[in-house]
């Protein structure tokens, strides 16, 4: 199982070499390509990609936008998600149960609630394939079942918009935002998860630098798991 991350900029204007375009990742087995999320600076490229299947987090520019002018493609999004695409040229909208597994091809994926927009639901991916796992989730707050969704995962892919401290905000008692990396290493260290990748980057990250920030990562492990910040274009062999 081939990982690809395309983007790695979350919505901010801001970007360098390596965080230039928003964040989706690109997951190919057995021929077969799976895209998740397709943001508004990705818009006329998808050709290029050719994915078999598309699924899509929730309905921020940075994650669905890409889609405004269509694609004959198959796009999976849950609840409101796919209410709101129902607005784009998608012939092959499809509407996804959360926590209810289901297959495209050689992947078997379930789709689960997070915490992150009031607006906006989003849910995360628990993705596997090749008898490995991984846990796709490029903006949140919180995981309402962490125990469940990090149960035998071999990788945890996480929100970077920021580094050290928590962006959460609250409206008539809900939380919306993000949480920070050194939080989200530290759910990984209680559910023993041995390897976690950052994605989604904002501006603490980008204005850092990279050694920077994978000395803080580096800090933020302890040495208990390996840590990575990705960036546009890098490849991971997950087998």
């Amino acid at each position: 199982m081939i990982l690809k991350f395309l983007g790695t900029r979350g919505y901010i204007e801001e970007k360098n070499k390596k965080h230039k375009r928003h964040s989706c990742l690109l997951i190919t087995y057995r021929k077969k390509k799976l895209l998740i999320d397709w943001g508004l600076d990705w818009r006329g490229r998808l050709n290029s990609i050719n994915p078999d299947w598309i699924l899509i987090t929730h309905a921020h520019p940075d994650h669905a936008f890409g889609l405004k002018e269509g694609t004959p493609k198959a796009v999976y999004a849950a609840s409101s998600t796919y209410k709101f695409l129902r607005e784009f040229a998608l012939p092959n909208l499809e509407k996804i149960k959360k926590n209810i597994p289901f297959k495209l091809g050689p992947f078997k994926i379930s789709a689960y609630s997070v915490i992150h927009s009031i607006k906006a639901p989003t849910v995360g991916f628990r993705i596997t394939a090749a008898g490995k796992t991984l846990a796709y989730n490029p903006d949140l707050v919180f995981i309402k079942n962490r125990r469940k969704i990090f149960k035998d995962l071999d990788l945890y892919i996480g929100d970077g918009s920021s580094v050290s401290r928590p962006m959460v905000r609250r409206k008539e008692n809900k939380l919306f935002g993000h949480t920070s990396v050194k939080t989200q290493i530290n759910w990984c260290k209680k559910f023993k998860i041995q390897e976690a990748i950052f994605t989604h980057f904002g501006k603490e990250a980008i204005g850092m630098g990279e050694k920077k920030l994978e000395k803080k990562l580096d800090e933020f492990s302890g040495g208990e798991l390996k840590v990575a910040a990705a960036y546009d274009g890098m490849k991971k062999n997950l087998c």
